[in-house]
Formats: C-alpha cells, sequence, structure tokens
C-alpha cells in the first residue's frame, strides 16, 4: 500500500527546490532532488487505496505545478548561463585580438 506521507514530504522537498531555484543555489536544488526522487518512489510503492486516491491526485497536481515552474527557472538559469559565457568568450577574443595587434 502506497504512503500519503511520503508524497506530502515530496511535496514539501519540492517547495525548498523551488525556493533553491528562486536564489539559483541549483547545488542544493540538485541535493533536494536527489532525496525527493525516493520519497516518490517509495510513495508509489504498493497499490494507492481508495480512500487516499484523491489525496494522492491532489499532492502529485501540486507536485507536477511545482515542477512545470522549476523547468521555467531552470531554462532561464541555463539561459543566463549561455549569455554570460558568450561575454566571457567575447572578451577573450578581445584580448587576443589587442594583444596581436600591440606585437
Amino acid at each position: 500500500m502506497s504512503d500519503v506521507h511520503d508524497l506530502e514530504t515530496a511535496l514539501r522537498l519540492t517547495e525548498a527546490m523551488l525556493k533553491a531555484a528562486r536564489t539559483q543555489d541549483w547545488d542544493r536544488l540538485v541535493e533536494l532532488e536527489a532525496v525527493r526522487r525516493g520519497h516518490i518512489t517509495d510513495a508509489f510503492v504498493g497499490s494507492v487505496s481508495g480512500e487516499n486516491a484523491p489525496v494522492f491526485a491532489e499532492i502529485a497536481q501540486q507536485i507536477l505545478a511545482l515542477d512545470r515552474e522549476l523547468a521555467r527557472l531552470g531554462e532561464e538559469g541555463r539561459l543566463s548561463l549561455a549569455e554570460a559565457l558568450s561575454h566571457v568568450r567575447t572578451g577573450v577574443r578581445a584580448r587576443k585580438a589587442y594583444a596581436a595587434g600591440a606585437s
């Protein structure tokens, strides 16, 4: 039989993951996700009882909604990193060109 407490814990971990993403603490997010994965797996071991089905469905929907926000923030972080790397590459090329012209 599945355990609603594991899914509730997964929801709290997902909320903490969202907080980490909002502060761009990607290392913490990865740590939390690893712990969350275990709780989600444990939550769905066995069958969900009829009385717990509505609770499971509600919590699962909340987790999925937060996951969509996490994906959006992750994509924003990836784009921000790509832009920063582009600026670094441009600076390196400019420095090389200046050094070549000064010789």
